[in-house]
């Protein structure tokens, strides 16, 4: 036997194939963990982004809210012509507030807060960005904070400038945004009258930017991510099965050259001991020349021999006994004395 094996397979796993079996079960189910945290983790990591690129929306409007609205107060408002969607404000006291032109055109003066409504409640029309001017002291009770922008507005007042979540509005989902805002120069021709001062907060822009289609990519970047992590996955499992299968075929090798080793090594042990046998003290009768074996029973030479040993015996006759037994044979001339007597009439 002249086996030859180039693998390395722990010692413990050749013992015990079963042992192997579980170890290669534990490596999946370890694939499977890490393929599941991987998923999870580009889960966590799409959900953040897409909700990164809503809160980005938000501040862009925002900051736009902010340019228009300071460009405004820059110019004390705008006049506008009367119409059924642009009436007098009823709540902005200020001298002016409604003109006539030489043609005798109605005008109304549209405030900052005013223009900023009218472009919010364009905005939800056309994009569903929702968008309004809130105050804990507000000039138009429309204005009045619902429960989340009350709790934020009173958090600037600590210090804060913003807030951001994700709510439901009407079982949908909005990233809600609010920054403050604060009182410039301009704003005190609307609002002195209530006691602030330049740089106090006045209130906040609220922002409500519709998730559903950033939801919508989030569930396609989840999905293409675990299509991939699924392949490799699979790739993963098949290449332990196939080293699985490799590993156990060459452990089968190994146990089956053991085996015959084994086997072999029996066998010698076998002969060896019977050879033994043959060359310890033998008890032989005197006489008869019969081998008394281990059990008490005697044995011929002839039968003993051959059967503790693999020695086969083929029969003949020595000289000696030629002479003894068969005297009138000439060994020399290979025929009987007898024959050359001379026949008697």
């Amino acid at each position: 036997m002249n086996q030859k094996f180039d693998f390395a397979v722990p010692e413990y796993f050749i013992n015990d194939l079963n042992s192997f079996k579980y170890y290669i079960w534990g490596m999946v189910a370890l694939w499977t963990v890490i393929i599941g945290a991987l998923f999870i983790f580009n889960s966590i990591s799409i959900k953040k982004a897409f909700s990164s690129l809503a809160r980005l929306e938000a501040v862009v409007s925002f900051n736009k809210d902010t340019v228009y609205r300071r460009w405004a107060t820059m110019h004390g408002g705008v006049y506008m012509p009367i119409t059924e969607n642009t009436p007098p404000n009823p709540y902005l006291n200020v001298q002016e507030r409604d003109i006539s032109t030489p043609s005798g055109k109605q005008l109304t003066l549209v405030n900052p807060a005013y223009m900023t409504r009218q472009v919010h409640e364009l905005g939800k029309e056309q994009y569903g960005l929702q968008g309004y001017i809130t105050s804990l002291n507000p000039l138009n009770p429309e204005n009045i904070p619902d429960p989340w922008e009350a709790k934020a507005l009173k958090s600037f007042e600590n210090g804060k400038t913003e807030k951001a979540s994700i709510e439901t509005i009407n079982n949908i989902p909005y990233f809600r945004f609010i920054r403050a805002f604060v009182v410039e120069e301009g704003c005190l021709k609307c609002h002195g009258h209530q006691g602030y001062k330049v740089g106090e907060v006045l209130g906040g822009i609220s922002l409500a930017v519709p998730m559903e289609p950033y939801l919508e990519s989030a569930y396609r970047g989840r999905t293409q991510a675990a299509q991939g992590l699924g392949v490799l996955w699979f790739i993963g499992v098949g290449v332990l099965w196939a080293g699985m299968g490799y590993i156990q075929n060459r452990i089968r090798e190994r146990e089956k050259a053991e085996q015959e080793r084994d086997l072999y090594v029996k066998e010698l042990q076998e002969a060896w001991s019977e050879v033994k046998t043959l060359s310890g003290l033998l008890p032989i009768c005197s006489f008869c020349k019969k081998i008394r074996d281990d059990k008490g029973y005697w044995n011929s030479i002839e039968s003993y021999i051959h059967k503790h040993s693999e020695a086969k015996f083929s029969h003949g006759i020595c000289q000696e006994c030629i002479k003894k037994h068969y005297s009138d044979y000439d060994i020399n001339d290979n025929k009987s004395k007898k024959d050359d007597e001379p026949i008697k009439n």
